[in-house]
């Protein structure tokens, strides 16, 4: 009896399961199997059986492809009806009168045309005749074939890049449909990264977060599409990068705000300590900070060219040396490089479009020149930051276009939109290729966002070249620049060639060595004429061109010339005789 009573309620239990979606729905309901996933061109069937909840006199009833143009071939087989009409685009049967629970089941043969790749959407529905509004619908998503790999733009293979790249690409299909992309990033930091769907042919992008980056080192990436119904495509070919993010600022910065972007991996940090009229506050505490988060630190002074710094003290010739010594005491230094409580890596000396005066171009190369010989004679690397481009020409309007500092780095500014995707690549600006000057065949940074507000602090972002930063600062030192051979001879027009070469005895090394004016006899020769930098024990040489009328061959002469260093200038003379 117990036996009975259990078979019983089974029955009923499987009964109401099989009644409560067609009572659920007033009108009935589709139970489909579809092909979920094909390959291109392949013939397929999606089936499905029609519940009716109700009495219909008439009804029609089918199936309809989107986008319709993707189907080559589509018929329909029912088990109740018949046929009434049929494109590619969809096919439709009718018959009636169907009793409530009626069953209709439905069988689609479907082929996609060949060129079709990526979601298809088939839809099985119910209408009643007359009408074109669906009583009854199920639309399943199907994937055919996988999407090929888009095509990526950015970022651009072997450039070196910011902590927090942009991801731009583009997939273009015959037929236009909405895609997600997954990017894979291998490196330091492993990354899956999902970018929202975007129709085929047009460009997608993906900004990485400045506070959820990348840690230094090198990158591989690959990226690949995603269909609407989830069929992940192929993925594209490994591209190589190189990733280099800093910062920099003048402002104060919180311990908090420097752990959070060095651990959104921004890896150096410059501290603005001179600004051409004062010292910067929060400099002393902001490196300290900086160093405690794990950064590489250094700093930098911006140097005035017109002597308009106010400050107690301030002398009337505000040489590069003193301006340095106002940053290096704004941070902390005393006596020596041993007062500092971090490896402080460079100090760089600052060129920008304010403070310029009235100084001729010559004038403002011998103030950097000192500046840059005072840091390392100190301990720590020189490096040059400027700016060169369009209206900006800082460099070449100031200096004459010098090439007196072509050997140490060059931290370029090219301040970019945060929504342009090449900004922080170090080879480009604004897409194309970096236009050198100054002497620089590549530059070791470059500046790429102004002023960005972020973590509580006022930021701009870098790109390196790891390279600049795997370095300790050198031994302080002196240089010691003297005449070591000095040569004259006569050229096929008669006038006078004189080569003059120098050394640098000193034990550091010497930046930015010019020769300036010289006289033979009675002529000149007038201008400075850039050597570049001399190592220790090294030399370079230089040349003057003085007229026929210099002198009788065979009689002497005296040679005069003025040698400038960024300790200052050193006159030396020499009796020569004319060939």
């Amino acid at each position: 009896m117990k036996s009975q009573s259990r078979r019983g309620i089974r029955a009923l239990l499987c009964l109401v399961a099989l009644l409560t979606p067609i009572l659920s729905n007033a009108q009935g309901f589709f139970e489909t199997t579809p092909t979920l996933e094909s390959n291109q061109g392949q013939l397929v069937t999606h089936s499905s059986i029609l519940f009716l909840s109700q009495t219909f006199q008439n009804l029609e009833y089918g199936t309809r492809v989107d986008p319709p143009t993707a189907a080559a071939f589509h018929r329909l087989e029912c088990s109740r009806g018949t046929s009434i009409s049929g494109n590619l685009g969809e096919v439709v049967w009718g018959g009636g009168p169907f009793p409530g629970l009626t069953r209709i089941g439905i069988r689609m043969r479907f082929r996609p045309v060949p060129d079709f790749v990526g979601a298809l959407k088939i839809t099985f529905f119910a209408r009643v005749p007359g009408s074109t509004t669906d009583v009854i619908t199920d639309t399943k998503i199907v994937s055919i074939g996988e999407l090929p790999p888009p095509s990526m733009f950015t970022p651009v293979p072997n450039e070196n890049l910011g902590a927090a790249p942009a991801f731009n690409g583009r997939l273009t299909t015959t037929f236009a449909q909405q895609t997600t992309f997954e990017v894979e990033v291998t490196g330091p930091t492993n990354k899956l990264i999902t970018v929202p769907a975007t129709n085929t042919g047009t460009n997608f992008t993906h900004y990485v977060p400045l506070d959820a980056g990348f840690q230094p080192g090198n990158y591989s990436w690959r990226v690949r599409s995603v269909d609407a119904r989830g069929r992940k495509g192929t993925w594209s070919n490994p591209v190589a990068n190189v990733i280099y993010g800093g910062i920099d600022m003048a402002g104060f910065g919180s311990q908090t705000f420097f752990n959070t972007l060095r651990n959104a991996g921004w890896a150096s940090f410059f501290q603005a300590a001179w600004g051409g009229r004062n010292i910067w506050p929060d400099a002393a505490g902001n490196l300290v900070r900086a160093n405690n988060a794990g950064y590489k630190v250094a700093a930098y002074a911006f140097l005035n060219f017109d002597n308009g710094s106010t400050i107690a003290g301030a002398p009337a010739n505000q040489t590069g040396a003193w301006q340095v010594d106002q940053g290096l005491r704004a941070i902390g230094y005393v006596n020596n490089k041993s007062s500092l409580p971090y490896d402080l890596k460079y100090f760089m000396i600052d060129l920008e479009n304010r403070f310029q005066g009235t100084m001729a171009p010559q004038d403002r190369v011998q103030r950097i020149a000192e500046a840059v010989q005072r840091v390392r004679n100190l301990g720590f690397w020189p490096m040059i930051y400027t700016r060169n481009e369009g209206f900006n020409q800082w460099w070449n309007d100031y200096t004459g276009s010098s090439a007196d500092f072509r050997e140490m780095y060059l931290w370029d500014s090219k301040p970019e939109t945060a929504t342009a995707v090449y900004k922080d690549h170090l080879l480009l600006n604004v897409g194309v290729p970096w236009v050198r000057y100054g002497g620089w065949e590549d530059r070791g940074g470059k500046q790429y966002l102004l002023d960005v507000s972020i973590a509580g602090g006022r930021v701009d972002f870098n790109v390196w070249d790891p390279a600049v930063w795997n370095v300790q600062s050198p031994n302080p030192g002196s240089i010691n620049i003297t005449p070591a051979n000095v040569t004259v001879v006569r050229e096929a027009d008669n006038s006078y060639k004189a080569t003059v070469t120098l050394r640098n005895t000193g034990n550091i090394e010497a930046y930015a060595i010019r020769l300036g004016d010289a006289t033979l006899g009675t002529q000149s020769d007038l201008g400075r004429q850039t050597l570049g930098m001399i190592t220790p024990n090294g030399s370079r040489a230089g040349n003057y061109t003085f007229p026929s009328n210099t002198g009788a061959p065979g009689t002497s002469a005296f040679l005069e010339f003025t040698v400038w260093t960024g300790n200052g200038s050193q006159n030396h003379g020499v009796w020569v005789i004319l060939p």
